[in-house]
């Protein structure tokens, strides 16, 4: 009997059960996160156009924005044991998404994620990426190359 309630227990707290979210979890999915162009290629959260350097701006800056996309976190639609992204190019008619699953990793440093490949039906290899910052304004992912990938809340 004890080991049937550890288990219902611990089940109910799998941070891939979404009503286990944790509060950096629901932190996490609670906006749509912008890609921010300018911080990503400099490497600087504090980067914008009025910045010294190099630097995008005004209508580049449109069509860097425009290309690069966003990124949001949620809960499945279609398996509740499961947390969906989407990450998103483009905007309008002229957009592209790319769909899959995530799961923190079992200390929640580190956002494991898993496209969905839609043409073979099939799941991808998965991508770990180390969260640096998560704050109700910003998220900062850095990649097994070591690139930081800056995103905003929108």
């Amino acid at each position: 009997m004890i080991p049937v309630i550890l288990f219902i227990f611990s089940a109910c707290n799998d941070v891939n059960n979404h009503k286990g979210l944790s509060r950096k979890g629901k932190l996490l999915s609670s906006v749509t996160w912008k890609y921010d162009s300018n911080a990503s290629i400099r490497g600087d959260e504090n980067i914008n156009e009025d910045s010294e350097g190099f630097v995008l701006k005004d209508d580049v800056k449109k069509i860097g924005d425009f290309f690069t996309g966003t990124l949001r976190f949620g809960e499945d639609k279609t398996d509740p044991e499961k947390l969906s992204y989407e990450r998103k190019y483009g905007k309008g008619f002229f957009s592209v998404s790319v769909q899959g699953w995530w799961e923190f990793n079992d200390n929640e440093t580190a956002i494991i994620m898993k496209e969905w490949d839609d043409i073979n039906k099939k799941e991808l290899p998965s991508e770990t990426k180390q969260i640096i910052k998560l704050t109700k304004d910003r998220l900062i992912l850095k990649d097994k190359q070591g690139i930081e990938h800056f995103y905003i809340a929108q």
